[in-house]
């Protein structure tokens, strides 16, 4: 079942009720197609069968009849699926293209999506060990001022994602009288660091986040459980599955990777991501992944899973991701979920309109 909403209510945070904001529903999940601009495993391992259609490969999914027929006649439909905790969101979204699978690579290397939403307000790439440079183009926008403020006022919640030590260091750049420019050179050099330190160690690098008291959150765990709910690529694909676990230490081949930076525009709030971007295949099969391993404020991190399979008609395009986020967790969890879900759903069709486009 599909929701849309206007894009110009009023309405609580996407993830946190209460915070009030011009209604931009969905812009984790959105980010996180920038990655999976492809399809989710389905169960079949191509290199051994004939190319099925895609009526054959959409039985695989959790789609009615009816979605089913929409997705054949061209239409983006959107679906869900088992969530595995109450802070985790999980929608995904498929489309039926002409073209094949390995004419869709070209666009996942160009990062193409980060072009395609009009809230991401810069990005860029970040190479090898990485450098403050590769940050350049990052700056706290917009109302870069207010944003500055908050970060020389951190404090452990969950105003910003930050841990004890980063806390520490704007309190201390605060004291000095630090000016936006400051903390803008500050928020690179730590980026640049939770960057190193994830590329150096992986998932067991990612330092915690300060919630208040002696609470600290643990997004590692969360990436981890969606990592182990992806059961059809552990079964299809395993050498690609024990990367996800595993990274760096093991890395299947053959496998593409890139490490990114964005700043998406959440509430008029800059909301600075760092992304992980893995391209593996196998035989006429794509998977790809793309890791949130940290965002500034509003979710706490994300994994989207997609790839491309072809078909007799073209390629089926389909994108799973999964959202870590405090917002919808706790009382009134179950309540929470299908409107978070129904929200993000707009950003979903705008992706793959986009794509659509451009498979055209």
């Amino acid at each position: 079942m599909t929701m849309c909403v206007s894009s110009g209510l009023r309405h609580p945070s996407l993830f946190h009720w209460g915070k009030k904001g011009a209604l931009k529903p969905g812009v984790a999940g959105m980010v996180g197609l920038m990655g999976s601009i492809c399809l989710i495993l389905i169960g079949f391992t191509l290199p051994a069968m004939a190319v099925p259609t895609a009526e054959e490969l959409l039985k695989a999914l959790p789609l009615s009849d009816g979605e089913r027929k929409d997705v054949l006649k061209g239409e983006i439909v959107r679906f869900t699926t088992e969530e595995g905790s109450d802070r985790e969101l999980a929608l995904g979204a498929v489309l039926l293209v002409s073209k094949a699978p390995e004419n869709l690579v070209s666009l996942w290397r160009e990062a193409v999506v980060f072009k395609l939403v009009g809230a991401v307000t810069a990005f860029g790439e970040i190479s090898d060990k990485g450098t403050v440079g590769d940050f350049a183009g990052l700056k706290l926008e917009p109302n870069g001022e207010e944003e500055a403020k908050r970060y020389l006022e951190a404090e452990p919640g969950d105003t910003l994602n930050l841990d004890m030590k980063e806390i520490s260091a704007f309190q201390a750049l605060k004291a000095k009288g630090g000016a936006q420019a400051d903390v803008e050179a500050l928020v690179r050099e730590l980026l640049l660091a939770r960057y190193q330190a994830y590329r150096d160690k992986g998932l067991t690098g990612i330092p915690p986040y300060a919630r208040g008291g002696k609470t600290m959150f643990q997004l590692s765990q969360d990436l981890l459980l969606a990592t182990n709910e992806a059961k059809l690529v552990a079964k299809y694909f395993p050498s690609f599955h024990q990367t996800l676990l595993k990274y760096p230490d093991i890395q299947a081949k053959p496998l593409e990777v890139r490490f990114n930076w964005a700043n998406v525009d959440v509430f008029s709030r800059p909301t600075l991501i760092l992304s992980h971007r893995m391209l593996f295949n196998e035989g006429e099969a794509y998977v790809v992944v793309d890791r949130h391993y940290y965002a500034s404020h509003e979710y706490n991190g994300l994994q989207s899973l997609g790839g491309a399979l072809p078909t007799k008609e073209g390629s089926l395009l389909v994108s799973l991701y999964r959202i870590s986020t405090d917002g919808v967790a706790g009382f009134g969890s179950s309540a929470k979920h299908p409107v978070a879900r129904g929200l993000m759903g707009p950003y979903f069709e705008e992706i793959f309109e986009g794509l659509r486009k451009k498979t055209e």
